[in-house]
């Protein structure tokens, strides 16, 4: 259920705030390598509180679910709990399925690094697959830059997404767009809108027959300081995508009261927990990719490219 105020938690990093904050998906621990486990130290080793860590990782996103997941991890300062970003900085991950084992993983993934605010905020992405839910491990390797460090830290997985499947129709959201104002400043918080994100509803989007980059974001309230990045990403991909749908769509009412920010009907209706949020979907209507917080252009123009 999506709560008053969208949750923060998908770019935690940027604004060096405790995992947790916005959801219960992740602890870090004590650092370690995980493949050296007893067999009598199991699930709880990946549920200690960390300690004489050099950095530790955050694991960013706030849906992880059964399937295939775009899995977001950023990284701080073990001494001040500062973001580091920088990419001649490596990760790569063990996953543990710790409802069976501790010890052995089940999958592993190198991370790619992609800015969210350069030069000063980053963060690690993949892509994975969780054939279960429950409790989950990560053994995160970090090197580079001085750092050689394996930190422990748990998840969970759950059964079903708040926002839309993969596959599913999302819902056709009534959305406004710029025949309905006098002035696109009353519909989005861009300084430089382009007209052709506003032309079509979520709603008349979907049953356009063209596929469509549906993207919520407030590039001036974003309590995250990536919906402006994300956006200006989005708009530079669009130039290649003319038969393509682009459509953006503020996630809180405007005007915006910074003391008691209502989300629009979209937002509760797609069931964001976050913000910003890009979604992709076919022809049909169908969602075939989505990202939460800040998207890559390659990763989009791939996302793009097949359908």
């Amino acid at each position: 259920m999506l709560r008053k105020t969208l949750c923060v938690c998908a770019t935690a990093v940027a604004l060096a705030l405790p995992l947790g904050s916005c959801a219960n998906n992740a602890q870090t621990s004590a650092g370690g390598d995980a493949r050296g486990d007893k067999a009598g130290a199991g699930a709880e080793s990946f549920k200690q509180p960390f300690t004489d860590t050099e950095a530790y990782p955050v694991i960013v996103s706030s849906e992880i679910v059964v399937g295939e997941n775009r899995f977001l991890v950023g990284l701080l300062d073990g001494d001040n709990d500062a973001p580091i970003a920088s990419p001649d900085i490596d990760m790569d991950i063990e996953f543990f399925d710790l409802g069976r084992s501790a010890q052995k993983p089940v999958a592993r993934s190198e991370m790619d690094f992609l800015w969210t605010l350069k030069p000063r905020l980053g963060l690690y992405v993949t892509t994975t697959r969780f054939e279960s839910s429950g409790s989950w491990g990560a053994a995160v390797s970090i090197t580079g830059e001085g750092i050689d460090e394996t930190v422990k830290a748990s998840f969970d997985v759950a059964d079903e997404p708040a926002t839309p499947a993969l596959g599913a129709r999302p819902p056709a959201s009534d959305t406004p767009t710029a025949g309905d104002v006098r002035n696109l400043s009353q519909i989005s918080t861009d300084v430089k809108p382009i007209k052709r994100f506003y032309e079509l509803s979520i709603a008349e989007a979907l049953k356009s027959g063209r596929p469509s980059v549906i993207t919520f974001a407030t590039p001036k309230f974003c309590q995250t300081a990536t919906c402006g990045p994300t956006l200006d990403i989005v708009k530079g991909v669009s130039n290649d995508f003319p038969t393509i749908n682009f459509v953006h769509v503020e996630p809180y009412e405007l005007p915006y009261d910074s003391s008691n920010p209502a989300p629009v009907r979209a937002a509760r209706e797609w069931g964001l927990p976050t913000e910003p949020w890009v979604f992709v979907t076919d022809a049909k209507g169908a969602l075939t990719s989505k990202f939460e917080g800040v998207v890559g252009a390659p990763e989009l123009r791939a996302a793009l490219e097949e359908l």
